[in-house]
C-alpha cells in the first residue's frame, strides 16, 4: 500500500465551498489539525505489518497451503521382482545358513590398530584359512564367479552379467572383526569365537559385524545358482576387505583402486555395504539406511620441552603444559548445528509422517522447518529448525529414542582424548609429551575448518604459558594482548599440532535420498517388498497390515566405503537386520550374538535387491 502524499491530499475533490479568510472560519477540530501526523503513523504501521508481520504469516498469505502440504518424506512403492519368486529359495534353508555363519565366526580374523605389512605380520595368516573356509562353504560362487585376490587376502567376485553397457552393482563387506581382549575372555556367555548356535541365536565375535554381511551376500548368490533360476544381465561384483576395523587402509584402499582401474569412474550403479538396520521409533518400524558419514581426523597435540632432573622443576613440565592445553579443547566442545539440507531433517519428517507416537511439539517445528523451505522466499525458518536440533541434542535421549550423546553426536563435530604418553624415569623432566584427540567431523564441517578452530583454541593459551605453536606444519604468530608478558623472554617449549597416522578425512558426500532418485526408489521399494513379505505377514491380517518407513540417516563411524567415493554416488550403508535399541546386537563388545530368523530374512534381503537391480533399467 503506498501512504497518500501532502499534494494528493490538496487535490482531492470536495462537496464544500471553499471558507474565506477571516474570523468567521470555523475552527479546526484535534482530527483536522493532527491529520498529517496520524498519516505518517498509519503508513509506519502499515511498513511494519509488512515487514515483521508478514513472515509469521507466509503459510496463509502466499505460501504453503496446510491442505496441499507435500512431505519431504514421500515414500517408494514396493518392488517385487517380477521373473520368479526369488523368496522362496531360503525356505527349508535355514539350518544350512545357521551352519554357513557358525563356520565363519570360528575364524578369528581379527585385525589391530597397527598391523605389519602382510608377508612379515604373522597375523594376517588367518586371512588364508578364511578364503579356504570361503571356498569349501560355497562351490558353487567359486565356480561360478571369478575370484581376484587384491593385496593377498582382499577379495573381489564378479558375477559377469549379460549386459555389459549396464552399470554393475557393488555389494561390499569385511572379514575382519574387532579384537576380543583377552581380560574380557572370561566375561563372555560363550567362546568368541564358537559360533556358537543355541537354537535361536548364533554366539560370538564377528556373528553381526561383519561377517552377516560377508555371509550373507554369498548365502544369497550360493542358492541362488543352486536353484539354477536366475542368471544375471547387470554384472554383480562383491568386494570384501580386511582391514575395516582399523581404518580400510590396505584391504579397501586397494580394492577400491582395483575396481577404478578395471571398469573407471562412476562406473558402478548402486553400492551397499553394512550399516544402519531396522529400528522401531515412536512406535513405527523404521528403516535407515546411512546416506552419509561424518568426516574423521586424530589429532597429534604434541608438547616439546628442555629436559632436566625434576628436583629443580620449572612451574610446569611437558604433561602439565599438555595438561592444560588438553583442558582447553575440553573447554570448547564443538556446537551443534543442524544444516536445513541434512538427511537428519528428512529423517525426523518421515517420523513425523508416519509414526503414531510421534512428540507433538517436534511435529508442529519439523513441518514449519519443511513448508518454510517449501514457501516462495525458500527461507527456513530458524526457530523451527533450532527446535528439531535441540531434539537431536537432547530431546532424543529424554524420550527414548537414543541412547545419550548419540543424537548430539549426529548433529555435532565430536572430540575425544583417547592416548596419552610423556614421561621416561620419575625423576627426570619429561621432554616430549603426546596426546591423541579422536575427531569425527560433522557433516556440516570441514577437516581444514576443524584444523583452524583447533589452532585458535590452542594458540592463546600456549602463547599465554610462552609456548611456540606450530599447527599443521606452520608457525603460528598469536596476536592477542598479554600486556603481563616479556616478549623478549626465551620460549619454554614448542607445541606441535599434526594429524596423526593419515587419518584426515572430509565428511562423505551425501547420496540421493528421495524418490526422485532411482537408486532409492530401488534400495526403498526393496526394502518394503521384503517387509510385506517377512513370514509374519502371513500370520494374521494385523501383522499383514504393518508398513516399514523409510528414511535417511547418517553413520557417526567410518565404514570401507570412504575408498569407493570415486565410484558410484548411490552408496548406502545398510543392513536388514533388526537389533535392540542398546548396543545392536553387542557389536565391538562382550557377547556379540546375531538371531538366526534375522539372518535368514537379512539373505532373503540380499536376493531381492539383486533380482530388483538386475530388472531395472533406471539406474
Amino acid at each position: 500500500m503506498v501512504v497518500p502524499n501532502e499534494k494528493s491530499q490538496t487535490l482531492l475533490p470536495s462537496n464544500t465551498l471553499p471558507l474565506a479568510n477571516g474570523s468567521n472560519a470555523p475552527k479546526s477540530n484535534w482530527f483536522s489539525r493532527n491529520r498529517k501526523s496520524l498519516t505518517v503513523v498509519f503508513g509506519l504501521f502499515l511498513l511494519l505489518q509488512h515487514l515483521v508481520v508478514s513472515p509469521y504469516l507466509v503459510d496463509s498469505w502466499g505460501g504453503v497451503d496446510q491442505k496441499t502440504r507435500k512431505s519431504s518424506c514421500e515414500q517408494a512403492e514396493p518392488i517385487f521382482p517380477k521373473s520368479f519368486d526369488v523368496s522362496s529359495l531360503v525356505e527349508g534353508q535355514k539350518d544350512r545358513l545357521v551352519n554357513w555363519i557358525s563356520g565363519a565366526v570360528k575364524v578369528p580374523t581379527e585385525v589391530f590398530d597397527v598391523m605389519g605389512e602382510i608377508g612379515d605380520d604373522e597375523r594376517w595368516d588367518v586371512f588364508y584359512k578364511f578364503a579356504d573356509y570361503l571356498e569349501e562353504a560355497f562351490p558353487l560362487v567359486h565356480k561360478n564367479l571369478k575370484r581376484t585376490r587384491v593385496v593377498t587376502h582382499a577379495l573381489i567376485f564378479e558375477w559377469e552379467g549379460s549386459d555389459s553397457s549396464l552399470k554393475p552393482l557393488l555389494l561390499t563387506g569385511h572379514q575382519d572383526v574387532v579384537p576380543v581382549l583377552p581380560a574380557t575372555r572370561g566375561l563372555w556367555t560363550h567362546d568368541p569365537f564358537g559360533g556358537e548356535y543355541d537354537g535361536e541365536v548364533i554366539w560370538g565375535r564377528g556373528s553381526s559385524d561383519d561377517k552377516s554381511g560377508v555371509i550373507g551376500v554369498l548365502s544369497a548368490i550360493e542358492l541362488m545358482l543352486e536353484s539354477g533360476k536366475f542368471s544375471p544381465t547387470r554384472s554383480v561384483i562383491l568386494a570384501f576387505g580386511i582391514d575395516e576395523e582399523s581404518g580400510g587402509k590396505v584391504g579397501a584402499y586397494h580394492l577400491g583402486q582395483w575396481i577404478e582401474e578395471k571398469y573407471g569412474k562412476d562406473s558402478i550403479s548402486i553400492l551397499v555395504d553394512e550399516g544402519n538396520g531396522l529400528q522401531e521409533s515412536w512406535g513405527q518400524l523404521f528403516a535407515a539406511p546411512a546416506v552419509g558419514e561424518k568426516g574423521y581426523m586424530d589429532l597429534e597435540l604434541r608438547v616439546e620441552t628442555l629436559g632436566g632432573h625434576s628436583s629443580v622443576p620449572p612451574p610446569h613440565t611437558g604433561i602439565g603444559y599438555i595438561s592444560l592445553l588438553i583442558a582447553e579443547i575440553e573447554k570448547h566442545p564443538h556446537k551443534p548445528y543442524l544444516n536445513p539440507e541434512s538427511p537428519l531433517v528428512n529423517l525426523v519428517a518421515c517420523g513425523a509422517d508416519s509414526a503414531p507416537n510421534f512428540p507433538k511439539s517436534l511435529k508442529k517445528a519439523i513441518y514449519r522447518v519443511e513448508d518454510s523451505l517449501a514457501s516462495k522466499n525458500g527461507k527456513v525458518d530458524k526457530k523451527a529448525l533450532q527446535e528439531v536440533q535441540d531434539w537431536w541434542v537432547t530431546g532424543s535421549y529424554e524420550d527414548g529414542t537414543l541412547m545419550k550423546g548419540m543424537g548430539k553426536a549426529m548433529v555435532s563435530t565430536t572430540q575425544a582424548v583417547d592416548i596419552i604418553n610423556g614421561g621416561l624415569k620419575v625423576n627426570a623432566l619429561p621432554e616430549s609429551v603426546v596426546a591423541i584427540v579422536n575427531h569425527r567431523i560433522s557433516l556440516a564441517e570441514s577437516v581444514a575448518e576443524l584444523q583452524q578452530r583447533l589452532t585458535d583454541v590452542i594458540a592463546p593459551v600456549a602463547s599465554k604459558l610462552n609456548l611456540e605453536v606450530e599447527a599443521f606444519g606452520k608457525d603460528v604468530q598469536y596476536h592477542g594482548c598479554h600486556m603481563h608478558q616479556d616478549i623478549s623472554e626465551p620460549k619454554v617449549g614448542k607445541v606441535f599440532l599434526n594429524v596423526a597416522f593419515n587419518s584426515s578425512l572430509d565428511p562423505a558426500p551425501v547420496s540421493p535420498f528421495t524418490v526422485d532418485s532411482a537408486a532409492w526408489r530401488l534400495l526403498s521399494g526393496t526394502v518394503k517388498g521384503v517387509y510385506a513379505t517377512r513370514p509374519e505377514a502371513k500370520l494374521n491380517e494385523e501383522e499383514a497390515k504393518k508398513q516399514i518407513m523409510m528414511g535417511p540417516s547418517i553413520s557417526t563411524g567410518n565404514t570401507d566405503t570412504k575408498r569407493y567415493w570415486n565410484l558410484t554416488r548411490n552408496i548406502y550403508r545398510f543392513a536388514y537386520q533388526q537389533g535392540k535399541k542398546a548396543g545392536f546386537n553387542n557389536v565391538h563388545t562382550v557377547d556379540e550374538y546375531l538371531p538366526a530368523d534375522v539372518f535368514v530374512e537379512e539373505v532373503r534381503w540380499f536376493m531381492n535387491f539383486i533380482v530388483n537391480v538386475d530388472e531395472s533399467r533406471e539406474i
